[in-house]
């Protein structure tokens, strides 16, 4: 009895591996549409991978640029006073010596 019960065992498990393996077989196209479904699902992660990185990206260079306003508007002011100072500077230095030559 025991070599009968390891022969049906043996049987047993042949019918489940080559069923299985049969089973693969059975539609060799089902891998490639698997792979293009896959490949389709990865592109459209990557697409909106994407477009999320660049709504954040835009969102950041928006906020920078709100913060550097008026940053720039203080530098563009400070910049204005002081080439206003350099002209009043250059006109007092032209005065000055011309009142010199002319003798006033």
């Amino acid at each position: 009895m025991t070599s009968r019960n390891a022969i049906i065992a043996s049987a047993t498990a042949l019918v489940l591996v080559f069923g299985s393996v049969g089973g693969w077989a059975a539609d060799p196209k089902q891998g490639p549409d698997q792979v293009v479904e896959g490949a389709k699902k990865t592109g459209q992660g990557v697409e909106e991978t994407a477009k999320g990185v660049g709504k954040t990206v835009t969102q950041g260079a928006k906020k920078a640029g709100d913060q550097a306003k008026p940053v720039g508007d203080r530098l563009h002011d400070s910049a204005k006073g002081f080439g206003e100072a350099l002209f009043d500077g250059a006109k007092y230095v032209g005065r000055t010596i011309s009142n010199f030559f002319t003798g006033k």
